[in-house]
């Protein structure tokens, strides 16, 4: 269901706000109807809230967008769960999150591996102007040498 646009919130609803700046939530509730909330422009999802029926939700997908010097940016991160979220008839839940990338790496002997991912570590992508951005790694020793590189599987 496309939740994109501002309503008055109706009997039985809640009101959703996140820390996302501009871009999208994907949420499922607990019966397995899906939702698609969406702050497109200058609306901002903190300042801009979504009516939703009161209930459970877990958040599938978080999507952020933004521009700069005229390049459009945008991330994506999923999970079957990256959260779930009580939304109660009447009053606002506020969705928060670390809106940060993590990378954490893992070396055994010569062999590397680099792990990006959003919050509560759910699997994140970035692309520009809609088009995934490729990524490289380098292994390096103590001294700086370079051990191995490649392609960097994420997403």
């Amino acid at each position: 269901m496309e939740v994109s646009k501002k309503r008055r919130r109706r009997r039985g609803e809640g009101t959703l706000t996140s820390n996302i700046p501009s871009g999208d939530l994907f949420l499922t509730d607990a019966q397995g109807k899906d939702y698609h909330l969406s702050w497109e422009g200058k609306k901002r999802a903190g300042k801009d809230p979504r009516s939703l029926p009161a209930g459970t939700y877990r958040v599938r997908t978080y999507r952020i967008e933004r521009i700069e010097e005229d390049v459009r940016w945008h991330l994506s991160a999923t999970a079957p769960t990256i959260q779930e979220i009580e939304v109660v008839e009447g009053k606002d839940t506020r969705l928060e999150f670390d809106l940060r990338i993590h990378l954490a790496s893992r070396i055994a002997g010569q062999r590397g591996s680099v792990y990006v991912a959003g919050a509560h570590r759910a699997g994140l992508t970035i692309y520009r102007e809609g088009a995934r951005i490729p990524m490289e790694y380098r292994l390096l020793d103590g001294d700086g040498k370079t051990l191995t590189t490649g392609p960097m599987e994420y997403g």
